[in-house]
């Protein structure tokens, strides 16, 4: 493949993932949020167990500074509590309350449905494909901007 056709497929790929980052973006300002504040509720919201903010940092890619004020925003309109780790007096789990519970139901359910009925358009086998290439692409952009 020439040189110029590679860079109109990058272009592409490119904007297709900025659209889908929008999207998430504009769904998350109807809730007066943000993406990564959408992230982090899913996030809480798929592990009931909870979470250390370092799991979430590690989970998501979002720093920890990011991740401590979310959680803080979350904490002081009582969506989330901190536990103790008897184990690890340095971290604390963090959960969402019944409030943050119903919060998450109410935004990140609608998301969950949606993202499983566009995966449902492909068959088993493209879904495969589909992740083997978008991980693969993954793998190789972080390896050449690491290394810019």
């Amino acid at each position: 493949m020439n040189q110029e056709k590679i860079i109109i497929n990058a272009l592409l790929y490119c904007r297709i993932r900025y659209s889908q980052y929008s999207m998430y973006e504009t769904y998350a300002k109807k809730y007066g949020s943000s993406y990564k504040s959408l992230f982090v509720l899913r996030q809480l919201y798929a592990n009931s167990d909870g979470l250390t903010q370092i799991e979430i940092c590690q989970d998501s890619l979002i720093s920890k500074q990011t991740v401590s004020a979310v959680i803080k925003r979350f904490y002081e309109k009582n969506y989330v509590y901190m536990e103790e780790i008897s184990s690890d007096r340095r971290n604390k789990l963090v959960k969402l309350t019944p409030k943050g519970v119903e919060y998450a139901k109410e935004i990140i359910q609608p998301i969950i449905e949606a993202e499983k009925e566009s995966m449902a358009c492909f068959s088993e086998e493209e879904q495969q494909l589909f992740i083997k290439m978008c991980t693969k692409y993954t793998e190789v952009i972080k390896d050449r901007i690491d290394n810019i």
